[in-house]
């Protein structure tokens, strides 16, 4: 009798070591299951055969109807921006105020098939010896972005994104101007160019600058995410900026963005960076920035925003904003100066050069400053800053659609 009394008091103890096991048990069996037990009862859970546990309710079906939802809108979204923007890329060379007929003798569509009258290519060293130069120089800039690093490598993961994105943006220019130069270089007669090898190597040149839009919105969205106001402009999804890029290269490999001077292409798929090149300039323009004297910090304890200068912010948005007047210039250059083909892509490469070196340079800073920089917690006043940021955007980007759409309506009703 007392050996089964002394067994009941040991089953039932509980700080006997077999009691003390089964509760352990239990409780990580509970929070194995997902069950929602009070922290604060977990160690008087009991083993009791009668005890019921009511699991928690999740709501699934709600949550996955509304992820597909915003799943479809913006493959909507992406689907009508990249038909409408490169229907405007193709409209818009030919409606620049006073140069509509040097537009229209110089922007011939070829869709790869090229001939004697109207086909011009430059082979000279002016030409491809500077697309050689903005490859090393991208190149150069694209491992710089790669090592901008620090010794936290907690803070090395948070920049991960941006080193990454940036680096493959300056490395699709340096791809597109490797392949250009080899081209230039090396197919010298009409012949050559209707080729399937040109066909291939000039599809490498014009294809990476159609689908760097991508990598411009990939950085526009971790620009949004260490540096912007939280709604200042839209995030979206993380693959909407390669489906839109992976449209224009696609299009441009099936012959839309080529004509019979194939420095053309280049100028088209250039235009069709407009959106992505916003959104980069807005996610880093659209707030108020400290003042370098405003207040005293500690060294080493300054936010990511506080180690951006004012001068490496002027870089960004002129590296960004700097390449539209090509398009206008080109036609101008080729129709109304006596300037040699070889001088006017010279004169163009530097300005690139120019360009897209400011890009990168100012990458590599907003890089090192996430690198370094201590994680921001953002404020109520800064949340406050340009509320009108998203209708602001979305005007930038409907506006000059909208002006394609008046005038095709106006061309085909009157």
């Amino acid at each position: 009798m007392n050996s089964g009394a002394d067994n009941h008091n040991y089953w039932s103890n509980e700080d006997g070591s077999v009691a003390s096991l089964g509760n352990q048990l239990k409780a990580a069996t509970l929070f194995y299951l997902g069950y929602n037990i009070d922290k604060r009862k977990q160690n008087k859970i009991m083993c009791s055969p009668t005890e019921t546990i009511k699991p928690i309710k999740v709501q699934t079906k709600s949550i996955s109807s509304a992820s597909w939802t915003t799943t479809l809108k913006y493959c909507l979204v992406a689907a009508f921006l990249s038909v409408s923007v490169l229907e405007f890329s193709l409209w818009f060379p030919f409606v620049l105020p006073g140069l509509t007929s040097a537009a229209a003798k110089t922007y011939i569509p070829a869709s790869f098939v090229y001939d004697d009258e109207h086909t011009k290519f430059d082979n000279t060293p002016w030409t491809y010896n500077t697309d050689y130069l903005l490859t090393i120089v991208m190149s150069i800039l694209a491992i710089q972005c790669i090592l901008a690093r620090s010794d936290d490598a907690q803070k090395n993961r948070r920049s991960l994104h941006l080193r990454l994105y940036s680096a493959s943006l300056l490395i699709c220019y340096a791809i597109s101007t490797l392949a250009g130069a080899w081209a230039h270089q090396h197919f010298t007669s009409v012949e050559s160019l209707n080729t399937t090898r040109f066909r291939m190597f000039w599809f490498i040149c014009v294809g990476n600058v159609s689908f760097a839009s991508c990598y411009m919105g990939l950085i526009g969205r971790e620009v949004q995410r260490h540096f912007g106001v939280a709604g200042a402009v839209p995030t979206g999804p993380w693959w909407f900026w390669p489906a839109y890029g992976l449209y224009m290269a696609v299009t441009c490999g099936l012959g839309y963005i080529s004509f019979k001077r194939p420095a053309c292409d280049i100028f088209i798929a250039g235009v069709t960076q407009f959106p992505s090149t916003f959104y980069c300039v807005g996610a880093l323009g659209f707030r108020k920035w400290p003042q370098q004297t405003s207040k005293k910090v500690v060294v080493g304890k300054e936010t990511s925003i506080e180690l951006v200068s004012k001068m490496y912010r002027a870089m960004y948005y002129m590296g960004f904003i700097s390449n539209a007047p090509l398009l206008p210039v080109y036609p101008f250059l080729v129709q109304y100066t006596d300037w040699t083909l070889g001088g006017i892509n010279a004169f163009l490469h530097i300005w690139l050069l120019v360009a897209w070196g400011l890009q990168g340079i100012s990458l590599v800073h907003l890089c090192k400053a996430v690198s370094e920089g201590e994680r921001r917690v953002e404020t109520a006043s800064e949340k406050k800053q340009f509320s009108g940021g998203p209708l602001l955007f979305y005007s930038v980007i409907a506006a000059p659609l909208a002006l394609m759409a008046i005038d095709y309506a106006r061309i085909n009703f009157t």
